[in-house]
């Protein structure tokens, strides 16, 4: 009988190590920054400085706004003013790339 209980006491003391081993690596390689709820309404264009879609490990598609007052704002990319904000933040970003590409090379 206490030879029975041997193995079936390993087998549940390697399923918690392994479950401990599993959530600590879950917890050191998870996303940083994920957005469990979005801002509801538009954001002033002008008044968005930044953006970062979030990591694909997170439960929802989202991206992260900078304001110019520092605040951040998680959006719905599915909404149609998130993307005419990320368009645009990429047109700003792009014209910057190539104006200091023209600018070095003359």
């Amino acid at each position: 009988m206490v030879m029975m209980k041997s193995p079936f006491v390993l087998a549940i003391c390697l399923l918690l190590l392994s479950s401990l081993v599993l959530q600590t690596y879950a917890y050191n390689f998870g996303p940083d920054e994920c957005c469990f709820k979005f801002i509801p309404k538009a954001l002033p264009k002008k008044r968005v400085v930044n953006f970062r879609r979030t990591e694909s490990l997170c439960p929802m598609e989202g991206v992260l706004f900078t304001m110019k007052n520092g605040n951040e704002f998680c959006a719905d990319t599915s909404q149609q003013w998130v993307k005419d904000i990320i368009k645009d933040q990429e047109r700003k970003q792009n014209k910057g790339v190539s104006n200091s590409t023209t600018t070095a090379s003359q």
